[in-house]
């Protein structure tokens, strides 16, 4: 029975755990691009005819399986894209042309419109292209439009686009008044999502099936943390404090949230269900990784939001099944840990009762007995006689 029961607490624990696994990513170092697979598995991207000088932002659209790159120091452009579909052949088109006045801060892709935009962090804008099946290249004042043109001192970081609820999120890390802004994609509605306890939001992402926002920032003495809210502001909690790291890129999986340490050269992540603690180092590099974003296979499925733009299954509703599950197996294994206990100490006592019975035997009667070889001492055989 005990061992049905263990059996079953092993196919619960490895059905619970072993789902949760890393996404694909593509990182940006130095003048190159690293496919991560698995969380273990690194290679370099080879990029045809194409001269790269320092990579950072990135976006992905897994529905053409293009990949977006902006080059901060390439001669004539600074946004390109790459497709991931062929291994051997992967020509580099150069999207948007190189203007000295403007700077690419962070990419986002929506794939309804098929729509690039960009925070232009020099200039307090966000701006966009439409991009098109066929190769396209656009000079900076040709076919750009400004989505926002921010107040004085304002400056626009992070940005991303959900494509379900049609809504655009970015960072302004204003010099006296930082904040997180929204609006819908096309620039109608914009509102202040958060305002209060910010420093610097650096990093950012959405975890569109939650419908959380994610962000680190770089805080005084040494210290950063990453935070989190649903995309209206609520619910606002710290998901890591640490020290000693400077925070250049953030994305996040389905189980895990992945950042990059300026400071380090290192890709850490994090589960997002808060089961492990301490973050795990995927990798350290010559140069920092100024970019990542995960590599969906399949496009995002809007049908898995309620119509209030909420997951079906909120993540704190996961994070508490989730410890619920953790709290009742740890529970179990301690109690099969007693009951064993106990079996063996009643075993035990059942053993030396049964010595002492034959040990008071009647000294009239012949009672042959044996000590027998307990795997690491060697015994005779002993034979009491009767006198």
């Amino acid at each position: 029975m005990l061992l049905k029961i263990h059996l079953i607490l092993i196919v619960f624990t490895a059905g619970t755990f072993g789902s949760v696994q890393h996404n694909n990513l593509i990182i940006a170092v130095g003048d190159e691009l690293e496919f991560l697979t698995d969380g273990n598995a690194y290679r370099t991207l080879t990029l045809n005819s194409y001269n790269a000088t320092k990579l950072s932002s990135l976006a992905y659209d897994a529905t053409t399986r293009k990949l977006f790159f902006s080059d901060q120091r390439h001669h004539y452009g600074h946004i390109f894209s790459v497709s991931l579909d062929n291994e051997s052949h992967r020509p580099v088109e150069d999207i948007v042309e190189k203007n000295n006045n403007e700077t690419v801060e962070s990419l986002a892709y929506d794939p309804v419109n098929k729509m690039l935009l960009w925070t232009d962090g020099l200039n307090r804008a966000i701006r966009r292209v439409q991009i098109d099946n066929d190769p396209i290249h656009i000079e900076e004042k040709d076919g750009i439009e400004i989505v926002h043109f921010l107040e004085n001192d304002a400056k626009p970081r992070g940005l991303v686009s959900d494509p379900c609820t049609r809504m655009l999120y970015w960072t302004n890390v204003h010099d006296s008044n930082p904040t997180i802004e929204r609006s819908f994609l096309n620039g109608s509605h914009r509102e202040i999502v958060l305002h209060s306890d910010l420093l610097l939001p650096n990093a950012f992402d959405l975890d569109i099936m939650e419908q959380m926002l994610y962000w680190a920032e770089d805080l005084h003495n040494g210290y950063f943390r990453i935070e989190r809210s649903y995309v209206n502001g609520t619910g606002r909690q710290e998901f890591y404090r640490g020290m000693g790291s400077f925070i250049v890129s953030l994305t996040v999986g389905d189980d895990f949230v992945y950042w990059s340490d300026y400071n380090h050269k290192k890709i850490w992540c994090l589960r997002k269900d808060g089961s492990s603690r301490s973050p795990l180092s995927l990798g350290t590099f010559r140069n920092p990784a100024l970019g990542l974003v995960v590599i969906h296979h399949q496009p995002v499925n809007c049908t898995m939001l309620s119509e209030d733009g909420q997951a079906e299954k909120s993540f704190a509703e996961k994070s508490e099944i989730i410890t619920i599950a953790v709290c009742l197996t740890g529970t179990c294994l301690i109690l099969m840990g007693i009951v064993a206990a106990l079996i063996f100490r009643v075993w035990k006592s059942m053993g030396c009762q049964r010595l002492a019975f034959v040990s008071n035997k009647n000294e009239d009667d012949t009672f042959p007995f044996h000590y027998f070889d307990d795997y690491s001492n060697s015994y005779a055989m002993v034979e009491k006689a009767t006198p």
